[in-house]
């Protein structure tokens, strides 16, 4: 199911990136432009995971741990976290045989999340 940080997604970063179940592994080559295009679209990057890329998939190498509480102010939400996201790629830039999976939000998944989850 395609949710709308993959609708904004440019084919580009598509064509460079892998999939690893509904997700997508972004080359460093392309992350920082992928974060910074959720920004643009107002989608958070809620975190980030490092993989390594293996033949037969990925493996985890790191993931952020960030976590910022919604205030109701969503573009201060999307700032905080998307800056989080690309410090955590600037901190830990690996070479070729590695990629990022962003975890996303748009206001709307975020609260049908939140609606899920408190009810």
């Amino acid at each position: 199911m395609e949710d709308d940080f993959d609708k904004v997604l440019l084919r580009e970063i598509k064509g460079a990136s892998r999939r690893s179940g509904n997700e997508w592994v972004i080359p460093l080559a392309k992350v920082k432009q992928a974060i910074e295009l959720a920004g643009q679209h107002a989608i958070a990057v809620l975190g980030v995971e490092l993989f390594r890329l293996l033949s037969e998939g990925v493996a985890t190498e790191g993931y952020s741990g960030y976590d910022f509480e919604f205030g109701g102010n969503w573009a201060s939400f999307v700032s905080k976290n998307n800056q989080s996201a690309a410090e955590y790629v600037e901190e830990h830039q690996s070479g070729e045989a590695y990629g990022y999976i962003l975890t996303t939000a748009s206001e709307n998944e975020f609260a049908r999340l939140r609606d899920h989850t408190n009810g």
